[in-house]
């Protein structure tokens, strides 16, 4: 697949801020500045909304995975970076006209449950609403391993298939459910193969390689939004720290992470620009630079932003249903 000079860099640009993004809120968490509970880290997982992302058109509809993908929404068209932060940090961004990561309807974002995969027929009714008003809109719905083993997304993907819906699955395969390896939760070697029972395609792919993810989701994309139907997506990545800040980790085994880290999307997807001569090292120096910056820059906005009380909070959490 032929990519744009402009979208391989676009993508590298927010891969790297994606990163950045990551390492503020948790120097922002560590320091007690949110009150919200624990960050979920996701180091070695950002390559997978960054290409999504990169693929969807403005007004679809675009859930990433739980908990630990949505500050990276900011590569969205309409978020911004200091929405990101702020979100995390339950800020009160309707006073300061941001947008909330969380629900923004508007930027097709329609909320997300605390119990995990609940929120599967929300996006599926986004994807029947979009049906039915023959907008062309697409929804990719992102669960993560674990999640996907609980009976909404089941029920979310029969639905999906009998009604030929216009929504991609992905499941953001990081290898734990907390503490529980896929291996002790799947009989299958391969998530993907679930997609023959639904009736739809399916297909794995190196979630820690950008641009295969983008030529995934964009395949996939375009059958749905051109009336294929939904289909099923597993990006094999891997969660690089605890599942929570203050997970001692003591289920993995050990060197595993230390193997993974050697698959880090963000080096290896330099490397391949460089060598395809799209990226120089003055460029990756000045990219750092200028996103170090803007990193920093909109978390002192964000900061800035009056807190939600709890009341607050909970009100926003449902405003959507």
């Amino acid at each position: 697949m032929d990519i744009q000079k402009e979208k391989l860099l676009e993508m590298y640009q927010k891969l790297v801020r994606a990163r950045l993004l990551g390492e503020k809120l948790f120097e922002i968490f560590s320091a007690g500045g949110s009150y919200m509970q624990g960050l979920h880290r996701a180091v070695g997982e950002e390559a997978i909304p960054v290409a999504v992302s990169a693929v969807l058109q403005k007004g679809d509809y675009y859930k990433p995975s739980g908990v630990r993908a949505h500050p990276y929404l900011f590569c969205r068209e309409g978020f911004t970076i200091r929405d990101s932060i702020a979100s995390e940090c339950g800020r009160d961004l309707k006073k300061v006209g941001g947008h909330s990561t969380y629900v923004s309807p508007e930027l097709g974002v329609i909320g997300k449950s605390g119990i995990l995969g609940e929120d599967g027929p929300m996006y599926v009714g986004a994807a029947l609403s979009a049906m039915v008003r023959k907008s062309g809109q697409v929804t990719v719905y992102t669960c993560g391993d674990g999640t996907a083993n609980r009976a909404p997304i089941h029920e979310s993907m029969v639905v999906a298939a009998a009604w030929k819906l216009p929504i991609v699955f992905m499941i953001q395969n990081n290898q734990y459910g907390m503490g529980t390896p896929k291996a002790k939760s799947y009989a299958i070697k391969d998530i993907a193969d679930r997609a023959k029972a639904y009736g739809f395609p399916g297909i794995s792919v190196d979630g820690n390689d950008v641009l295969a993810v983008y030529e995934t989701v964009k395949e996939y994309v375009d059958r749905a939004r051109s009336g294929g139907g939904p289909g099923l997506i597993v990006a094999e990545t891997y969660r690089l720290f605890g599942h929570m800040m203050g997970d001692k980790q003591i289920y993995r085994p050990k060197g595993e992470a230390e193997e993974w880290w050697k698959k880090d999307p963000l080096p290896r997807y330099q490397k391949k620009l460089i060598d395809m001569a799209v990226l120089t090292d003055e460029d990756v120096n000045r990219i750092n630079t200028e996103a170090r910056a803007e990193v920093d820059r909109e978390a002192k906005a964000a900061l800035e932003v009056p807190a939600l009380t709890y009341e607050e909070h909970i009100k926003t959490a449902y405003d959507v249903l």
